[in-house]
């Protein structure tokens, strides 16, 4: 009963975060403006940025490779994208659970699966808080800072493996022998700054002429945006929230709102309809 109420309670959150944005929006910047802005976009960017975004995943699945006895790349980049989809659409991270439940399919032990899927999370982190910072830096106009996170970075997956060192469990001692070394660690790291680049960047190409937002704005904006991913609750669909971070970020540091808010709407409603069209094709072409 506790249980059932407390699932109750976080819905009705999330719905009054997505409506209380929703109205936001409409109070703010109005429809009227947000279509005449949506006929300003550019079919070849918008392009552009869907095959990024496409690789985007492709580098994911390839690190699923790195850390799964699973090697077959088809399979890998349509667990990535229902994964992916079911993340971004089914509440408060409910949707990791398909990870776990499709490559139990594939008779992979949940053993293997769970060292793999919360080591690949802890690279994701620590990727996305590098990209934050060294976007972040750069929007202060101090790049040697944004150099100094990016070099810096990567020795925290060696505080990491040296953390799992002191785990007392078999899969988790073998993961660390066999999967953690200095090459795996390094390609880890390098294919989750891709992945964020790819997808940011592609977040960037779909904004409209009229929003003018620079590639670091955007960059920075996106990667504050995805960090609020991380929050246990979120809108339905991460509406609200998703926003909440990108535009915030941009107004805290002196962006008109107009500009920020419409700008979060454009880039998420790109990350919904890609998400959902990449999971199309992968359910249509890849199902065997």
């Amino acid at each position: 009963m506790k249980k059932k109420a407390i699932k109750i309670f976080e819905l009705l959150v999330s719905l009054t975060v997505t409506l209380g944005f929703i109205y936001l929006f409409y109070r703010v910047i109005g429809f009227e403006k947000f279509l005449r802005f949506f006929s300003e976009i550019n079919p070849f960017s918008i392009l552009t940025a869907f095959i990024l975004y496409t690789g985007s995943y492709i580098t994911r699945a390839f690190r699923w490779k790195i850390v799964l006895s699973l090697k077959e790349f088809k399979k890998l980049f349509k667990i990535t994208a229902f994964n992916t989809v079911f993340n971004i659409f089914l509440p408060f991270r409910t949707g990791e659970l398909s990870f776990f439940y499709m490559l139990k399919k594939e008779n992979i032990p949940l053993s293997e699966t769970a060292v793999s899927f919360f080591s690949v999370r802890i690279f994701d982190a620590i990727a996305l808080f590098s990209v934050f910072g060294i976007s972040l830096f750069l929007f202060l106009d101090k790049p040697i800072l944004s150099i100094l996170v990016l070099i810096l970075a990567p020795f925290s997956f060696f505080i990491f493996q040296f953390i799992l060192r002191y785990i007392k469990h078999e899969k988790i001692q073998d993961f660390e022998k066999t999967t953690l070394n200095i090459r795996n660690i390094s390609v880890l790291y390098l294919l989750s700054i891709l992945t964020f680049g790819l997808k940011f960047t592609a977040f960037y190409l779909v904004l409209p002429e009229g929003i003018e937002l620079s590639f670091v704005d955007a960059f920075l904006a996106s990667s504050a945006g995805d960090i609020t991913t991380i929050l246990p609750i979120h809108g339905i669909a991460g509406i609200g929230t998703y926003e909440g971070g990108y535009a915030g970020i941009l107004v805290l540091f002196g962006t008109d709102k107009q500009t920020a808010l419409l700008g979060s709407v454009f880039v998420h409603i790109f990350m919904l309809g890609g998400a959902a069209i990449i999971a199309g094709f992968s359910y249509i072409f890849l199902r065997r």
